[in-house]
């Protein structure tokens, strides 16, 4: 198994960082299986201090400047990421980590067996559809006629959270495949796909990142199977209070952590984890909250980018049928 991720200049290295090192710490079998980090987008240089790390860590860094008509869009890293390493790398597995994941014990869930082509799981509804009566289900139909399928074709998942069927709708912080497949390639296709097709939910906006990584297993006639809560268990401050189970945090193996590193949750965050896996509260608490350690010229070019982005985004939403 390879495991990417992306990385560019900011607090993104920071989360990078942690997150493997809590995999080499915590991971158990795969502790030790390949890091490729990867800078796919004009940016800043990463600091020493990160690039430091990851040789202590042992993590190869790939930075390139994608073809990508859709530079503005965050997301999309991902997909050029995976699609490069997809064609480098000679493990048998790839699988993809977020940033802000925390690996908290084994994955051992990660591991695909001689009928398994592809895991990932289903934590919550999100934009998720439900069904005819669900608001998000016109823009899922559509999305699925872009991508070359019917909207019945999506097979129906039950939800880790809430526990409810809706059509098929991974959350694409982890997920792992068979490399043979070229799952990422066609992956990166469908969603380019998508956006060139100018349609956007009209509860959701543009969002075309993380429902193209169901659409393009079922288009491409993977075998699946959907990892459980424990492997892709979130917290966040917005549902915080509504959502978080210690008892769900206290079986986590992998922690997708979202917005609750930073103050002033970090205390909240802090505690729970010291309550549920002290040995990594402890390690965390040695290193603080996140911040963004990027030098000032550095943060300013940043801040510049994103205001580009920001408009390009905008220039192109206006440009979409809203459905």
């Amino acid at each position: 198994m390879t495991f990417v991720c992306c990385v560019e200049s900011g607090w993104l290295e920071t989360q990078t960082v942690r997150m493997v090192e809590s995999l080499r710490r915590w991971g158990g079998a795969f502790a030790d299986a390949p890091v490729v980090a990867v800078t796919p987008r004009f940016g800043p240089p990463l600091s020493g201090k990160t690039l430091r790390a990851f040789d202590r860590l042992g993590v190869e860094y790939l930075r390139f400047r994608a073809p990508n008509p859709y530079a503005w869009k965050s997301f999309l890293n991902k997909h050029y990421a995976m699609a490069a390493v997809e064609e480098r790398c000679t493990t048998e597995f790839l699988g993809w980590l977020d940033s802000d994941l925390l690996i908290l014990g084994e994955p051992d869930q990660l591991r695909l067996s001689d009928d398994e082509d592809f895991a990932a799981c289903a934590p919550d509804k999100n934009i998720g559809t439900s069904g005819p009566d669900d608001p998000f289900e016109p823009y899922w139909r559509e999305a699925c006629k872009v991508a070359g399928l019917e909207l019945s074709d999506l097979p129906w998942v039950v939800t880790e959270r809430e526990g409810i069927k809706i059509r098929l709708y991974w959350n694409s912080g982890v997920f792992v495949y068979r490399r043979a497949t070229g799952f990422s390639k066609v992956h990166l296709d469908t969603t380019l796909k998508l956006l060139d097709a100018h349609i956007a939910s009209a509860k959701a906006g543009v969002y075309f990142t993380q429902h193209t990584l169901g659409m393009t297993m079922v288009k491409m006639g993977l075998r699946w199977r959907s990892l459980p809560h424990s492997h892709n268990y979130g917290m966040g401050t917005k549902t915080h209070a509504q959502w978080y189970d210690p008892e769900k945090l206290r079986q986590a193996k992998i922690l997708h952590y979202h917005d609750a590193m930073w103050m002033p949750f970090w205390d909240t965050f802090l505690q729970c984890l010291n309550d549920t896996h002290p040995d990594v509260g402890t390690w965390l608490a040695a290193q603080g909250p996140l911040i963004n350690s990027a030098p000032p010229q550095w943060k300013l070019l940043s801040k510049g980018l994103n205001r580009l982005r920001q408009q390009k985004a905008a220039k192109y939403q206006k440009l979409c049928t809203v459905i």
